[in-house]
């Protein structure tokens, strides 16, 4: 497809702009997945401290979701509440310093005509904690 060079007028000057590539709206969601993915993968490069049996792993929420995603007041399957007011957002206990989430939520249209519906929940934490191994610590934590 040949793009032309655009025309305006600004103050009684006709200026030009260069025909500039556009991409299309699959590209868009490939490069935005793929740049998801990439910075998801940056956090898991150093997991193994965060995964490790103690140290200074942060004491997790006693609340969160079961395996059919039902909230349960202990032993969940993810240590998380849903993102809304008056509900704690933290996924820490005795944590101290600044949380920020959101949700998305929304309908994606694949190329073969089926619908997608996808909700994302994203958080990140910093600030100071006490860790299972009961020392003070200072961290950032995020997820999506």
């Amino acid at each position: 497809m040949q793009r032309r060079w655009e025309q305006f007028t600004v103050a009684g000057r006709t200026l030009a702009t260069a025909p500039r590539p556009g991409i299309t709206r699959r590209q868009a969601l490939e490069r935005g997945a793929f740049a998801a993915g990439a910075v998801a993968g940056l956090g898991v490069w150093n997991a193994v401290p965060a995964l490790a049996g103690g140290g200074s792993q942060p004491r997790p929420i006693p609340g969160g979701f079961d395996e059919s995603f039902n909230l349960v007041p202990k032993d969940p399957f993810i240590h998380v509440l849903p993102p809304a007011f008056g509900i704690e957002p933290s996924t820490i206990t005795d944590f101290h310093g600044v949380i920020a989430a959101g949700e998305v939520q929304g309908a994606a249209h694949g190329s073969d005509g089926s619908e997608w519906w996808f909700d994302c929940d994203m958080r990140f934490m910093e600030g100071k904690y006490v860790a299972v191994d009961g020392r003070l610590r200072d961290a950032a934590f995020g997820f999506v």
